[in-house]
């Protein structure tokens, strides 16, 4: 067969495979297009922003107000696809030649003989034209604009995006204003706190309220021109600003009592604000916490400390009345009880002296007492914002040597049942005076004075005394004519001798209930 002479199903199958090639060229061609129109470098969508002017009706009449939008940009446009709807494929051809290949058939017949060889036809042959001898192949091809294949769901995609953003900017705006009128007036609360010289110190700070107002702005404007990249940065601006006014800003005392609400206001919108732009994100804030967060962090400490000691269990039951102590001065201060506070802090000490009591050796452990460090120091912040200047009862032990005492003082009360003499409540009195007494020393990490010493060793003498008068009670008649003492005796001289003997290291005495030992 010549060269110049092709198989006839080559000569289709060109035609055909060039038709189905320039399809696929201007698909990829369309790609392209809409990635680099529509979308940024890192994949996000590119933005289209403009403004329009819209007239509202407000109580002063009607109003003309800018309105910024931000749009995919993909969202206005329809990208150019181009698909061969039709092509007609024409050429004439001259057969050349023609010969039958014979092969193998495919299959065998049912009774397992061999069977007949297969043919096939080949033909070759030439394209020509009608008036002369040049080779002509003609495709004529019909193109129609097309949807992109998905570009539907990108569609619906971009809608709810812009949708979605739309309900979000809404938001912002309606949390916007408020925001401004706080602002405002909180910081000319502040100017004028400083006008006359005699303020109450906050003057100083207007340039960083001023900071603040402006990192709110900065972050609605972010948003509003699609720029939502730069609100993370501004919302930690915004956070490093107030802690460094937390650690500056007045006390409850000294801040002006009209500027409480507005600067409560003020960060509260702002918090509004931040949390339509940033959903569920920390917001800090500066200035003394309202009596509700205190009241909520003071219940948060006892939960904490509750948990680090759960196998003391009286001490579950003197936390709850701490806790409804706290509650009911904070309902009283709210409406401006002031005795009925001083009625509950006076409970509260009380309970708290109760705690402190409750300390023993074997209950002391590192967790257990940064807990309580940590409800101390609550408790004095509320007490001092119930009542002024106020530093409620610790009812921490000062050191081991206290945990220890009290052991020996909670051993002597449990014995008083078992001896059944009420008389000696008066010596476990004057044993707890004696403590009360060595507790400022010990608290203040010093040694105890004379002087205290001194009080001290009267309080055992004191002691010494009421075991003297109560000793003759102590024995039981045997109903011989004689008597025998009572077996607690033993154990009660036992832990009075070892409480002595961690408040007064020089040379004692202490009388025993049971002289026969």
């Amino acid at each position: 067969m010549s060269e110049d002479n092709v198989p006839v199903s080559a000569l289709l199958g060109a035609a055909y495979e060039a038709v189905v090639h320039g399809q696929g060229f201007a698909a990829r061609e369309a790609v392209d297009l809409v990635r680099d129109l529509g979308f940024e470098k890192d994949g996000t969508a590119k933005p289209f922003r403009f403004a329009y002017q819209r007239t509202e009706a407000t109580e002063a009449g009607p109003q003309v107000r800018t309105v910024h939008a931000t749009v995919p940009l993909l969202s206005l446009i329809n990208p150019p696809v181009i698909s061969i709807d039709k092509a007609e494929i024409s050429m004439s051809l001259h057969v050349i030649s023609q010969a039958v290949e014979t092969g193998p058939a495919d299959t065998a017949i049912a009774n397992g003989a061999p069977a007949a060889e297969k043919t096939t036809p080949k033909l070759a042959g030439r394209i020509v034209h009608q008036n002369d001898n040049n080779a002509v192949l003609t495709i004529a091809s019909t193109l129609k604009q097309r949807d992109l294949l998905g570009s539907s769901r990108l569609t619906q995609l971009l809608d709810a995006a812009v949708s979605d953003r739309d309900h979000v900017w809404y938001q912002v705006l309606e949390r916007a204003e408020p925001f401004r009128e706080a602002a405002t007036a909180f910081i000319k609360a502040v100017d004028d706190d400083g006008a006359t010289g005699t303020g109450a110190g906050v003057h100083k700070w207007l340039q960083e309220l001023w900071q603040l107002k402006e990192t709110v702005t900065e972050a609605v404007s972010a948003f509003r021109d699609g720029q939502p990249e730069k609100i993370p940065q501004l919302h930690e601006r915004w956070n490093t600003q107030c802690k460094e006014l937390e650690q500056n800003w007045v006390d409850r005392h000294t801040e002006p009592k009209p500027m409480t609400p507005l600067r409560r206001t003020f960060l509260a919108t702002a918090t509004h604000v931040w949390h339509a732009l940033l959903p569920g994100a920390y917001v800090a804030e500066f200035g003394p916490p309202t009596m509700e967060q205190l009241q909520a962090q003071f219940n948060a400490a006892v939960a904490a400390f509750a948990a680090a000691v759960p196998n003391l269990n009286r001490l579950l039951g003197q936390l709850n009345q701490l806790e409804g102590d706290v509650a009911q001065g904070c309902t009283a201060h709210k409406y401006e009880q002031q005795d009925a506070v001083a009625q509950t802090l006076a409970r509260y000490n009380t309970t708290a002296a109760e705690i402190r009591m409750m300390w023993y050796p074997s209950t002391l452990n590192p967790d257990s007492r940064a807990k309580q460090d940590d409800l101390i120091e609550t408790a004095k912040t509320v007490w001092d914002a119930l009542v002024p200047r106020t530093v409620p009862v610790d009812f921490r032990v000062a050191n081991e040597l206290e945990a220890a005492c009290n052991l020996q003082l909670y051993s002597l009360r449990e014995l008083l049942k078992k001896l059944r003499l009420g008389v000696l409540r008066d010596a476990v009195g004057h044993a707890q005076t004696a403590l009360l007494l060595t507790r400022p020393a010990w608290e203040a990490g010093e040694q105890v004075t004379d002087q205290q010493m001194q009080k001290v060793s009267q309080l055992l003498n004191d002691f010494n005394t009421e075991i003297d008068r109560v000793r003759p009670q102590t024995r039981w008649p045997t109903g011989l004519g004689g008597s025998i003492m009572n077996p607690a005796a033993s154990s009660w001289d036992k832990h009075a001798d070892t409480f002595w003997g961690h408040l007064i290291t020089e040379s004692h005495t202490v009388t025993h209930l049971n002289m026969r030992k």
